[in-house]
């Protein structure tokens, strides 16, 4: 069985609005710090903590807009709701065992054709009383009919607590106390995991019958006698009740349980001469061997335990990343992808690291904010393009190459790896730091960047895209601008007010033909300054290569120690416009190019263009020329990519 859904409303940071997260077996919760991320777990361990007061609701769970005069308010209500699925019924064998028989007469479904599931709501209310704290009411209850229908009192019935133990949390806070978990106290980890062992009976008699001779060897000893006898005399001075009178000094313990209390984890080999224990490791590798002994758990009561009575084991694990090394962090989450593979068990994750996330599928993803005018989080899945697009596995994979767009104030979405050399140069001569104001720069080729759009704009992520006119080249100039607009307009933009222009509104067959429409370089400058309203910024006349270098010649000239031979004009010019034709094909990308849309002196830089950036690799050339530039030209110099970010 497996927890599909959880549906939030009026807990904590969660609103008046109905809240729906969707879980798969490894379910990683992201967003900024404050967004709604605990709030998460903690609504499941309130159905399924393994204490009652992990379970109890307190006034603060109960949300509370910014608008309302908090003393004013009499009664407070919310409510917490699982969807639980039954994939083991489709299989063959007995994974089902412990999961169908507690929960089959709860089954319910939307049609004779879809798969049984069960509802299961955890319902709060609050009532203010004389009391500082109010009075709290909370029961949890299983819903008979299918979701969409209306609930009523006649469709709730009660949850027993057999079959709220059915499903166990287990939760792993951000601040880890390893050394309190590796102790044999009541509810820590390692109880649990001795408990699971079926002792013996007459443990404890074969236990003192075993120690007995310890206790001879002490007491054979000089001295021991004079100060057991000592002990006891002074004891009775103080204390004569007959049923404490006599204080004997024992060198062992006598009873499974005082046993078990003292039982600790001790590592070896060590350097030291003394046991090396949990305390004694560092930060990081006691919360390695927390999220270790938490496999145990589910290891020993998966397969020793002769009991293990859940049918469904969460594992809530906030920042696995806390005081763990980058490169182990791919391991954790190795570690944690084959516990959620376990048919009883189901991970939650939360996490602020990009190498975790990296490592996580972005459909088991879920992006929490905080909507700004309300206070509320608001919750949205990963949406990627259909598995069948070719777009799919594109955007897959850039987005788990740069997971930090998750977590930016601002994208720019680029064309390539110059974008990422350069802009950041940008940023730090107008004084502006890329990591403190939270931009992000992900190169995305300009392929499939529409999904890229449809993706940050359900994140409610600002973005600015530059891409690439590549006039005069194939699918360039007029095609990248109708591409953008059809791109915009399937996101949502007004279709009229991007087609608009100075005879009317564009019809539908001119706008279809836009890619067919003769290079008019006025007539695309206007189109590339109304994209600009849309936040879509060109490098023309080609790319930010190109745009550089004429802006920079003598700099990024002087990265070649020996640059391309171009002849001389007046004394060879056969040669000379032989070598010019054949640099603007290469740079145009098209044999029959002739570059009519630009200038001689753009056509002598094509030459260089060649071998500084077709030639050779883009960003060591872009590195070495801005190494050369001061920020002051830079600034000074009026360039577009400027005026971007200006």
């Amino acid at each position: 069985m497996k927890i599909t859904s959880l549906k939030i409303k009026n807990f904590r940071c969660f609103g008046e609005i109905e809240k729906q997260i969707n879980l798969s077996d490894i379910t990683t919760l992201i967003g900024s710090n404050s967004s709604g991320k605990t709030a998460a777990l903690q609504a499941l361990q309130k159905m399924f903590g393994m204490t009652q007061n992990e379970r109890r609701l307190v006034k603060g769970d109960f949300y509370v807009s910014n608008e309302v005069d908090i003393n004013a308010i009499k009664e407070l209500s919310l409510y917490i709701e699982i969807k639980i699925e039954f994939p083991e019924l489709e299989n063959e064998g007995n994974d089902g065992e412990y999961s169908v028989p507690a929960f089959f007469s709860h089954f319910t479904v939307d049609s004779l054709d879809q798969k049984p599931y069960v509802r299961m709501r955890l319902e709060g209310n609050w009532y203010s009383d004389n009391t500082p704290d109010g009075d709290i009411q909370q029961r949890l209850f299983f819903i008979n009919v299918p979701d969409g229908e209306e609930v009523t009192e006649e469709s709730l019935l009660p949850v027993s607590p057999h079959q709220r133990s059915k499903i166990q949390m287990l939760y792993v806070p951000a601040i880890r106390e390893p050394i309190k978990q590796l102790k044999n106290a009541s509810g820590t980890i390692l109880s649990r995991i001795l408990n699971s062992i079926s002792w013996p009976e007459d443990m404890n008699q074969q236990i003192k019958d075993e120690m007995s001779s310890v206790n001879d060897l002490f007491n054979n000893i000089e001295g021991v006698d004079g100060i057991k006898e000592i002990i006891g005399q002074h004891w009775k001075k103080y204390h004569s009740d007959s049923r404490y009178n006599e204080a004997k000094l024992e060198f062992n313990s006598t009873t499974l349980e005082t046993i078990l209390s003292k039982i600790e984890v001790q590592f070896s080999p060590s350097v030291e001469s003394n046991p090396y224990t949990i305390d004694k490791l560092g930060d990081g590798l006691q919360s390695l061997f927390y999220l270790s002994i938490v496999s145990s758990l589910l290891d020993v009561e998966g397969k020793i335990s002769r009991d293990s009575g859940a049918a469904l084991t969460i594992l809530a694990v906030e920042e696995p990343e806390n005081h763990i090394s980058p490169h182990l962090l791919g391991k954790v989450v190795e570690n944690l992808n084959e516990i959620s593979q376990i048919s009883n068990a189901q991970v939650l994750l939360t996490s602020h690291s990009e190498s975790i996330i990296k490592n996580i599928s972005p459909e088991d993803l879920c992006h929490l904010r905080i909507d700004k005018s309300t206070g509320s989080t608001i919750v949205n899945s990963i949406e990627l393009p259909s598995k069948s697009a070719d777009a799919y596995t594109y955007i897959k994979e850039a987005i788990k190459a740069y997971p930090e767009v998750y977590f930016a104030k601002l994208v720019v979405l680029g064309e390539g790896d110059t974008e990422e050399i350069i802009i950041p140069k940008l940023l730090q001569v107008k004084e502006i730091s890329s990591y403190d104001t939270g931009i992000s720069i992900v190169p995305l080729g300009g392929r499939h960047v529409n999904h890229m759009w449809r993706l940050l704009n359900q994140l409610d992520i600002p973005h600015i895209t530059l891409l690439d006119l590549d006039l005069e080249r194939g699918g360039g100039g007029w095609s990248r601008i109708k591409y953008v607009i059809k791109e915009l307009i399937e996101n949502g933009k007004d279709r009229n007010k991007l087609l608009e222009t100075d005879e009317g509104i564009l019809l539908e067959d001119e706008f279809n033909d836009m890619h067919e429409w003769e290079i008019n370089v006025t007539k695309i400058t206007s189109w590339i300054e109304k994209l600009e309203s849309y936040n879509v910024f060109f490098s023309s006349p080609i790319d930010i290569d190109f745009l550089m270098l004429e802006r920079f010649p003598s700099e990024y000239k002087e990265t070649m120690r020996i640059g391309p031979r171009l002849p001389d004009k007046e004394e060879d010019p056969d040669n000379y416009r032989k070598k010019v034709t054949s640099s603007i094909q290469a740079t145009l990308k098209n044999e029959n190019a002739t570059g009519f849309t630009y200038s001689e002196e753009q056509h002598e830089l094509m030459v260089w263009y060649n071998s500084l950036f077709l030639g050779r690799g883009k960003p060591s050339t872009h590195i070495d020329a801005l190494a050369k530039i001061s920020d002051s030209e830079l600034i000074e110099s009026k360039r577009q990519i400027i005026h971007t970010f200006h």
